[in-house]
């Protein structure tokens, strides 16, 4: 054996075998042989230390062989993984998954090394050629790309076994899953110091999981956490430049539809599997897998119905979870969202890119990237903003200030993600006699049911572009004031004498505010939901059902589906079946996809409100307000969740998982539709 390959296959292969023997190294503690060389769970024997000094030593003298190119390295990797295999072969009786997991992981980095696949052949000019033309991170990661992916997954997987299944109580072994993490972070920084003098600004989104650090040097669990945060998007983003990536991409471009529920269903499944972890319980004892998937479909999908007490039953590593399930699902939407407006701008394959400068009218070349970044800038300033100004407030009621800023992060990103998840178990009723708190509160959510749309108008204008302003900015500028004065006034008139008897005229009114504000999306209750009135109940549930703006993080049939069709029955009722809105007409196809979507999402609350009524033994205005919040991804309750059968939590996380990407993806199926050239003899029915 002369060559091992090139230098990229050698740190590939080289990166293989560390991981096994790292891997193997942490699953003799979790082996439970109490007569055997392993000895007991989390125990520590002469057997297990010798084992994992051989490993040590083989690790070093491979990285040394591979690092010489040196071909009696490949007899040092064989001999290490057959001992292994051999060693973990005798616990397979006793304890057989973790066991089996070591030995399955040698034996296909011992397949690897005996029957090596070649990444590359032999360079031709034109390789050599575009290899000169790559940038500086493309030559990165095609020299180190795959190894340093490779170390990643690795520290990830060692990241939730010790985090997560709480793999070992000895000290030694978080400080050596923290060294390891930390080794593997590193071996990704010249790919991030060459993203940044490539000014890549963005890039310092990554770094944000690291800054964090700072805060939690005190708790061991957060930091491998957070390392793990920033081990994760990393990995995304060294996946992002292999060609496969791409063409994904263009694959989900076609169809977006698709996009969107992969989207979500992968970030459920992940935040399943994590609230699932024992440390994620503040019992110590998982939570069931029904439970997990409630939560983590109602934190993704920006909803906030809860069938277990957030504060009591999620440890600080859950409610961190829960933090980053709701706002990677309130980016996620508006991304998708702004992707999904520009495909359905374009009936001929126009990609995002001018479609998106388009969409918001940026000057010059400007890329749909500089969109995103938009986007994702503006939610993280706001959500900024927001969480400086509640950290004030949680101060202000006697909170300490690392608490408190801790408190003003989660909801300021759960109100401006219309996420309604609190770390209160009455919500936000501990402010209902504090205005500044329900007014922070009432602009982060206004300013999340607006969409990115009218946010960039609003930055043009602060910037002092004066540019016109299109229709559905103006549309749903005017909408979204109405609609709050109206609920508003609704909630007065209804709980005047009811849950704001006993207030204020200011406390009142900043109750009515919030409620007014949330009941569209967010979730929040400043007041007792339990005992509003059945009046109060049956409007929520129409404003519920209406949500808030495309392309923002409310949910709903969006209010200018619900403008559309009002202005085509007037049109029809004063005999011209036109839709005009600011002296301009809106098309057919438009008006066609929002009664589609309403219909639509008609049919299915009520076929979710039969099928409660059927297996559930609870009241039918309860259910029906149950159900309205879950198709509008709201998040408020009368009661009735925490009351559901596995049955209803079943039901339940199906329609908010619908109720999240159904209105989306439905309006991108609806929209790709070509018009058909044939036509056929008209035909008067009765109807009404």
């Amino acid at each position: 054996m002369a060559d091992l390959g090139t230098s990229a296959e050698r740190r590939l292969a080289a990166a293989r075998f560390m991981g096994a023997n790292i891997f193997s190294a942490f699953a003799q503690l979790a082996v439970h042989m109490p007569n055997g060389y392993f000895g007991g769970a989390d125990e520590v024997t002469e057997w297990g230390q010798l084992y994992a000094m051989v490993l040590l030593g083989s690790t070093l003298l491979a990285l040394w062989g591979y690092g010489r190119n040196h071909p009696r390295v490949v007899w040092l990797v064989g001999l290490t993984c057959s001992l292994s295999i051999g060693v973990f072969m005798a616990a397979l009786a006793v304890s057989p998954i973790i066991p089996a997991g070591a030995m399955i992981w040698n034996l296909v980095v011992l397949a690897w090394t005996l029957f090596p696949l070649r990444l590359s052949g032999p360079r031709s000019r034109a390789t050599v050629g575009m290899e000169q033309r790559e940038s500086r991170l493309d030559r990165w990661s095609r020299k180190n790309g795959a190894g340093v992916r490779h170390l990643l997954w690795v520290s990830l997987i060692l990241n939730v076994g010790v985090v997560g299944f709480e793999l070992s109580g000895q000290d030694f072994v978080v400080i050596a899953t923290m060294a390891f993490a930390l080794v593997v972070s590193a071996l990704t920084a010249p790919a991030v110091g060459t993203m940044v003098r490539e000014r890549r600004l963005w890039t310092l989104l990554i770094l944000v999981p690291l800054f964090l650090m700072a805060f939690f040097l005190g708790s061991p669990q957060v930091l491998l956490l957070l390392l793990g945060l920033y081990q994760f998007a990393m990995l995304f983003v060294l996946s992002a430049r292999e060609p496969i990536f791409n063409d994904v991409l263009d694959y989900f471009y076609e169809y977006p539809a698709l996009l969107v529920l992969t989207t979500f269903a992968t970030l459920t499944a992940i935040g399943t599997l994590l609230l699932s972890l024992p440390a994620a319980s503040a019992t110590g004892v998982p939570v069931s897998p029904i439970d997990a998937l409630f939560t983590a479909t109602s934190a993704s999908c920006i909803t906030g119905l809860i069938v277990l007490d957030t504060p009591e039953a999620f440890t600080f590593f859950g409610h961190v979870v829960i933090l980053v399930l709701f706002q990677m699902g309130g980016i996620g939407i508006l991304v998708l969202s702004t992707f999904a407006t520009l495909l359905l701008g374009s009936r001929l394959g126009m990609r995002a890119e001018r479609a998106l400068e388009e969409v918001l009218d940026l000057p010059g070349s400007q890329s749909a990237y500089s969109l995103a970044k938009f986007i994702v800038g503006s939610t993280l300033a706001i959500e900024g903003l927001g969480a400086a100004g509640l950290t004030v407030v949680y101060m202000r009621h006697g909170y300490l200030f690392d608490e408190a800023l801790w408190m003003g992060v989660f909801h300021a990103v759960s109100a401006f993600c219309h996420a309604g998840f609190a770390l209160q178990s009455d919500s936000l009723m501990m402010f209902q006699d504090d205005p500044l708190a329900l007014t922070i509160f009432s602009v982060l959510v206004t300013l999340g049911s607006v969409g990115f749309l009218v946010l960039a108008v609003a930055w043009q204008w602060l910037r002092g572009e004066r540019r016109k302003v299109n229709v559905q900015a103006r549309l749903i500028g005017i909408g979204t004031v109405a609609l709050i004065l109206a609920g508003m006034v609704l909630f007065f008139v209804c709980e005047w004498n009811g849950v704001l008897a006993d207030m204020s005229w200011r406390e009142r009114f900043f109750n009515a505010l919030m409620q007014s504000v949330t009941l569209r999306s967010s979730g929040f209750n400043s007041v007792d939901t339990t005992i509003l009135s059945p009046a109060t109940q049956w409007f929520m549930i129409f404003f519920m059902f209406i949500g808030g703006a495309p392309g923002s993080t409310a949910g709903g049939i969006k209010l200018t589906t619900l403008v559309v069709l009002l202005f085509a029955v007037r049109g029809i009722a004063s005999g011209t079946p036109r839709v005009v809105l600011f002296r301009r007409e809106i098309p057919q196809e438009i008006v066609y996809r929002s009664a589609g979507i309403t219909v639509i999402s008609l049919v299915l609350g009520f076929t979710l409100l039969f099928l409660l009524l059927l297996t559930q033994s609870i009241p039918f205005d309860m259910l029906a307000f149950e159900a309205a919040s879950a198709l509008g991804t709201v998040g408020l309750s009368v009661g009735a969740t925490s009351q559901l059968n596995d049955i209803g939590k079943l039901l339940i996380v199906l329609v908010i998982f619908i109720g999240r990407v159904g209105p989306l993806a439905l309006a991108l199926v609806l929209g790709r539709g070509q018009p058909s050239r044939l036509s056929y003899p008209e035909a008067r029915i009765m109807v009404g």
